[in-house]
């Protein structure tokens, strides 16, 4: 029998992530009620857990686990293997797994503990790394099973066990002037996918507990956060759960700027891009000698290893494009980054990464409709990427206004049926927005002005979507950001002796509409956005972390603990919503900093618009004719206004909201190409004809959309969604209507 602690203090930290009380395991449960001993072989054998005091605050108690290993012989399994130690190969006592001298000793026909298939080697630049060398039979198991890849597997009669592990590395470099996380922490894993959690007590586990089961971990598990503490510092992970194979994670401090150990070098005019597989690349640029050219790096963003790639760039070069492309990369365009550029036509071609070689593919170039750098570059919603302005040649200063689409299928390019820019431009920022349609931003003119105009293209980019508007342009220094629920914000850094009035904070409707929000107070010199995890994207000023509140339409500060500011670069992305991540030129290194979990599968946990705007956004500034939250009735939304649920999309989901004051919202359905339905909108209209209504449910599953409204009325809505599309979901303001309210607005994933 093993002693764990409750954690009811535990949920309390992480609730503003996850967004419920207590997680955990929906067999959490079952193994309360199991009995202590289990049967086996016609044997009674003891709990699967050595005793062991975990902490001595609030104790609980749970019995062993009556999991599919001790029914199912051949059942696949998830074990964790999280060892923390000192010096490589090191064999120290103090940090070995807890257990009974017992776990040593043979038993005739299986393993003892210390020969199971699992060995843990450990490498000191992480402080976990774990190897499976081996498999065997484990027909008494000391780890339990924890997940079950599938039902079927667990039904087999497979001598051959596949074990998966979960190792969660947390890089020593991330703990400066505070405790360093080692195998004395606790943590808590949450599960999490297709299926909302139950609310149970979560499970905490010692860091330092190799081998331990994790039977919180559901088959159809796909994301898993991870919440440790060490003393007072919490650490934090986010990472994808593959339906094969064993699970990585990256444990980062929270709120605290983290450098990866790898040094990359003296680097200027680098780029750096997310890839698919929770990867990073850092690309091109100019060294600090100018005969030396700067290595290209993938960063793993499970791990936190940082490698060189094996076959590099040809050319090193400047001022290109880089962006996901397929299942790696695209580098479009750019300049030679050697002195007297001995490849003058580096502007005219792309080259491509591919993980499965490791470097880039250089035997098949992908030559661009015309010369091209200082672009920008956008991943479209069809996977193909959008090339945008930019300076071409003879003399290279030369802006253009054309813009053409790469396709990581065919490698064709494409200028054809391609809109042209109203306004010719270089160093756009292209974005790519909850509607799917494309905002061109910002930029510098042939003069080397700031660009005023924002431009809004249709999702194919053969057309504007709307009339193109003027935006402030200040000192040229600008940030812009996609927004959860539709539209963008925009940072602009005042010129020199600018008005007090200036207003450096702007809110880009989803409707075209450009209001200015409440301006930053203090200094704004370099604004760099991040991420966007719960409609609040992430702002670095210059010298100090902010971080917008949608429902206010101004910024607040961040609460960073960094001991020193930090140093962040123009190669600056965002990996996910929650982790802004720089190249940090001063001292060489890839830095990061998670400021939140939530993601697509999180769970709600509570009804929503009851108290607050809590997991809700809207798509545009309040008081600009758009939402407000009244909490005596709800969410007020005028004609077209619209909030949405942020971070979480959906597969299958039934949705009820109130319409306490009979002026109920459409439920919107958006797919992540951007379109949409409306449940009592045009495409689905009958949901609310009726008048009266003071309730309407929506259930969703594949291309089926069915309404019921608490009148009686029901229908099926016209299919118009991909059956495999996940979806976010909205409430909108009825078209014509002065007013709609909105409250109690509840979603369960089915």
């Amino acid at each position: 029998m093993r002693v764990i602690e409750r954690a009811a203090h535990f949920d309390a930290d992480v609730r503003t992530f996850l967004g419920q009380e207590a997680l955990g395991g929906r067999r959490t449960q079952k193994l309360r009620d199991t009995h202590a001993l289990d049967e086996l072989h016609r044997e009674e054998v003891g709990s699967a857990f050595h005793a062991e005091l975990v902490h001595r605050n609030d104790v609980g108690m749970r019995k062993g686990y009556r999991c599919l290993g001790f029914l199912y012989e051949s059942a696949n399994e998830i074990v964790v293997a999280r060892k923390l130690v000192t010096y490589l190969f090191d064999d120290q006592f103090l940090l070995e797994p807890t257990g009974p001298s017992q776990s040593r000793e043979h038993h005739a026909g299986h393993a003892a503990a210390g020969q199971l298939a699992l060995k843990d080697v450990f490498a000191e630049d992480l402080g976990v790394h774990s190897v499976q060398v081996g498999s065997g039979h484990r027909s008494k198991c000391v780890v339990c099973l924890a997940l079950a890849l599938t039902a079927a597997s667990a039904c087999r009669n497979d001598p051959q066990p596949s074990i998966r592990t979960v190792t969660m590395h947390a890089p020593p470099s991330c703990a400066p002037g505070g405790p360093a996380l080692d195998g004395g922490a606790y943590a808590a894993y949450f599960a999490l996918g297709d299926f909302d959690p139950p609310s149970a007590p979560a499970i905490v586990h010692l860091v330092g507990a190799v081998g331990e089961g994790l039977p919180e971990i559901e088959v159809a598990t796909r994301e898993l956060v991870v919440n440790a503490t060490e003393a007072d510092r919490e650490w934090l992970a986010v990472t994808s759960v593959p339906a094969r194979g064993d699970v990585d994670g990256l444990l980062l401090p929270s709120l605290t700027s983290c450098a990866l150990p790898q040094s990359l070098g003296p680097r200027t005019d680098s780029k750096l891009a997310p890839l698919p597989g929770q990867r990073a690349l850092v690309v091109g640029g100019s060294g600090a000698d100018a005969g030396l050219l700067p290595s290209t790096y993938v960063a793993r963003l499970d791990t936190g290893e940082v490698s060189k790639v094996t076959t590099e760039l040809r050319p090193a070069r400047i001022h290109m494009s880089v962006t996901a492309f397929g299942g790696g990369a695209l580098v479009a365009g750019g300049i030679d980054a050697r002195p007297g550029n001995p490849v003058p036509d580096a502007p005219s071609y792309a080259e491509v990464y591919v993980p499965s070689l490791g470097g880039f593919d250089q035997h098949n170039d992908i030559r661009l409709s015309e010369p091209r750098a200082r672009h920008g570059a956008v991943v479209l919603v069809t996977g193909e990427t959008l090339l945008v302005g930019g300076t071409g040649v003879p003399d290279g200063t030369t802006v253009l206004d054309s813009m053409e689409i790469v396709d990581p299928v065919t490698r064709s390019v494409r200028e054809q049926n391609v809109a042209r820019l109203a306004v010719a431009r270089r160093d756009a920022t292209v974005l790519l927005l909850a509607s799917g349609e494309v905002l061109v931003a910002g930029g510098f003119d042939g003069a080397s002005s700031p660009v005023a105009t924002i431009e809004w293209f249709l999702a194919d980019v053969s057309a504007t979507s709307k009339r193109a508007r003027d935006l402030v342009v200040g000192s040229g220094a600008r940030a812009f950001a996609a927004l959860q629920a539709g539209g963008a914000l925009a940072v602009i850094a005042p010129p020199a002796g600018a008005p007090a009035g200036f207003h450096n904070v702007w809110v880009i409707g989803a409707d075209g509409s450009l209001d200015p929000a409440t301006a930053i107070e203090g200094a704004l010199t370099q604004p760099v956005l991040f991420g966007g995890a719960g409609g609040a994207p992430v702002l670095w000023t210059g010298d100090r972390w902010l971080r917008w509140q949608p429902w206010t339409g101004s910024f607040a500060a961040l609460g960073a603990l960094d001991e020193v500011p930090a140093r962040v670069s123009d190669a600056a992305t965002s990996p996910d919503p929650g982790l802004g991540m720089w190249f940090d030129e001063g001292a060489s290194s890839l830095t990061t900093l998670r400021f939140d979990v939530r993601n697509e599968y999180s769970p709600l946990g509570r009804p929503l618009l009851l108290a607050d705007t809590v997991d809700m956004a809207p798509d545009r500034l309040l008081g600009s004719s758009g939402a407000a939250f009244d909490a005596s009735l709800g969410l007020v939304l005028v004609a077209g206004a619209s909030a949405f649920i942020t971070d979480r999309t959906y597969a299958a989901a039934t949705i009820d909201v109130d319409a306490p004051t009979g002026e109920p919202a459409l439920v919107v359905l958006r797919d992540a190409k951007g379109s949409e339905l409306e449940v009592g909108g045009l495409g689905c209209s009958g949901a609310l004809a009726a008048g009266g209504v003071s309730s309407l449910h929506v259930h969703r599953d594949g291309s089926s959309v069915h309404w019921s409204t608490s009148t009686g009325a029901s229908g099926t809505c016209a299919a118009s969604l991909g059956a495999d599309a996940r979806v976010s979901i909205g409430l909108r303001g009825v078209p014509g209507a002065s007013r709609t309210v909105a409250r109690n607005l509840r979603v369960v994933r089915r």
